[in-house]
């Protein structure tokens, strides 16, 4: 693997613990810190889930697929969980199910960009 790409993952990687990171706290931040898009909560769900797992792919060492996204959906259940005790919060299943839609999709695409990246590195 050459050197660049080898970079690339790294900082992948610490993106994507970033990313973690800040679905913990958009999560648990009370309802009157929020600071919202114009799109409805499901699509900011699924959009934030799809991000953090495709950028998780790429950079984790060996990713498994199915590892990466039962993590993403059991931390997204903590989560959904979690809000009940976050003042103006609340769990929802949909929201639940838009983070796990996500997850799946971002697990995949991101599954399919690192394998191109590795594919195109070889051929160069």
């Amino acid at each position: 693997m050459s050197r660049s790409v080898l970079m690339l993952r790294k900082a992948a990687l610490a993106a994507g613990g970033l990313c973690l990171l800040a679905l913990v706290w958009l999560s648990w931040i009370p309802k009157d810190w929020e600071v919202r898009t114009s799109l409805a909560g499901q699509i900011e769900h699924v959009l934030a889930y799809a991000g953090t797992a495709a950028i998780l792919a790429v950079g984790l060492p060996r990713p498994s697929a199915s590892r990466l996204f039962a993590a993403l959906v059991t931390l997204a259940g903590l989560l959904e969980i979690g809000q009940r005790w976050v003042p103006g919060r609340t769990a929802q299943v949909v929201d639940f199910a838009a983070s796990s839609l996500g997850a799946g999709l971002g697990t995949l695409a991101g599954l399919l960009a690192l394998r191109a990246l590795l594919r195109h590195d070889r051929t160069s």
